[in-house]
């Protein structure tokens, strides 16, 4: 038996809601186990309690050990004063590495203090008693006590912040696992109801959009490049119509690149072709046999035009490896100021011969990039040539070169022109291929490839390329390449 759309759907979902109850029941056996990982925790703060009741018991019974030896002078009761002060050490320095609670590291070191005082105290005693010399018992025996009694009530304290971490741990760990159960449970109950509506709601319309994408193919088949209109359908129906609309305008848009290839095909091929076919076909026939001079304008024709259609063809293999994602870039680190400047001198002459102003703004101290000299030097010679296309008397282009402001990592280079400017609704357009942005002023015909290979090669650098406008007021160019680290 086949299964129809509608079934696959339920079953999915079926699928889907299985799942859902699965994980609510293995999230919540994990809450359980982070509840029992939270208490392990906890016993470090037992163990910290464990460490300093044990201290405690240990200078209690020094202090009852010091007595015993003032009053009987037996040194067995002294070394098993100093016996007991190595385990007391010992104990400190396994508490100060129990836990890494500020606090309770804090008290252990006011501890580890008095604690040094008590035996120095002791030691200074029991030396003045061994010589048999006079001195004031009571003065250090109170002075002892009180050294005991402020150890005594750092321990305390001690205990005191272990229990109160110790119970605010088990505190939280057990709102946390009564919290994650509760969200499971009712995100387990939503994603059922949830996934039941989706169901009916689903296959309730999926069928009508089907058929309409079906349609909508057999169009696209006949050569009709129409739209999907919207339409209530589930969301992944929806995303395959949107991707479907995607589809037919990138198709519109192949289509009118096809003309436009068509166009630049059979002008700025076909002219130079032809040109240098009349000029060979004159110098055959001897036309100007006589005339040294007209046989040298037209060799120098036939040259321009070779150059001409030459650089053409250029220019379209280089986008086409650019496309592929084969073209090789000889990348090295070097400064970007030299590359632009020689690209502004070489079109200096063209600016003065249509009385532009052409002024390059003084580079500031910027660092060095890693680029394709000669690519970057083509990208400066495509934005100003453009700018100069569309500039005329008394125009002028400026060139500047900063840090950009929204990236200090990244280098900018504007090119900005006072010509006629670009409709906003074409600033989307202009970097695509073969494509050429109609203005009201008489321009040289291009290749309509400048822009779109700009972009390529900026983008490989690792950068970005737009342009600003406004009709009337002139066009900005940027482009964006990253500093060498």
């Amino acid at each position: 038996m086949k299964f129809t759309i509608f079934k696959r759907l339920a079953v999915s979902y079926m699928v889907f809601m299985l799942f859902v109850v699965f994980l609510a029941g293995y999230m919540t056996l994990k809450i359980n186990q982070i509840n029992k990982i939270t208490h392990s925790i906890a016993f470090v703060s037992t163990t910290t309690i464990g460490l300093v009741e044990r201290i405690l018991d240990s200078v209690s019974s020094q202090v009852g050990f010091e007595k015993k030896y003032l009053i009987s002078k037996d040194k067995d009761f002294l070394a098993k004063f100093t016996e007991i002060q190595g385990d007391v050490i010992k104990d400190i320095r396994l508490l100060e590495q129990s836990d890494d609670d500020s606090e309770k590291k804090v008290l252990c070191v006011k501890v580890r203090q008095l604690y040094d005082h008590y035996v120095f105290l002791f030691n200074r005693e029991a030396d003045l008693f061994a010589a048999g010399q006079s001195y004031p018992k009571m003065q250090y025996q109170e002075e002892r006590e009180k050294v005991f009694a402020d150890i005594n009530q750092k321990l305390r304290q001690i205990i005191y912040v272990a229990r109160s971490k110790r119970d605010r741990m088990i505190e939280e760990s057990t709102k946390t696992s009564y919290h994650m159960v509760k969200v499971v449970i009712i995100t387990s109950v939503s994603a059922i109801i949830l996934g039941m509506l989706v169901s009916i709601l689903t296959t309730r319309g999926i069928n009508q959009a089907i058929l309409l994408l079906q349609q909508s193919t057999a169009d696209i088949a006949r050569g009709r490049f129409e739209k999907v209109p919207d339409i209530t359908s589930p969301p992944e129906i929806k995303a395959l119509a949107d991707d479907f609309n995607i589809m037919c305008s990138r198709l519109r848009e192949l289509d009118q690149m096809k003309i436009d290839f068509i166009s630049h095909v059979s002008h700025d091929l076909r002219t130079p072709l032809t040109a240098i076919r009349e000029a060979s076909s004159m110098l055959l026939e001897g036309t100007y046999a006589a005339s040294p001079e007209k046989q040298h304008e037209l060799l120098t024709i036939t040259k321009e035009e070779c150059e001409r259609l030459i650089d053409s063809v250029n220019k379209i293999l280089d986008l086409s490896r650019m496309e592929a994602k084969m073209m090789d870039y000889q990348f090295r680190k070097c400064s970007l100021a030299p590359v632009i400047q020689r690209g502004v001198l070489k079109v200096a002459p063209i600016a003065l011969s249509k009385n532009v102003s052409l002024e390059l703004e003084p580079p500031p101290d910027i660092p060095p990039v890693n680029m394709d000299e000669e690519r970057i030097y083509q990208v400066i010679q495509n934005l100003i040539g453009n700018a100069l296309k569309y500039t005329t008397d008394g125009d002028s282009i400026v060139i500047a070169i900063s840090l950009s402001d929204n990236d200090k990592n990244f280098i900018e280079v504007s090119i900005s022109d006072t010509g006629c400017g670009i409709h906003t609704d074409h600033l989307g357009l202009i970097f695509d291929k073969f494509r050429r942005i109609d203005s009201d002023m008489e321009t040289e015909r291009g290749t309509g490839l400048g822009l779109s290979i700009s972009k390529h090669i900026v983008t490989a650098h690792g950068g970005k390329i737009w342009a600003e406008s406004e009709p009337g007021k002139g066009s900005t160019f940027y482009f964006t390449l990253p500093v060498s680290s």
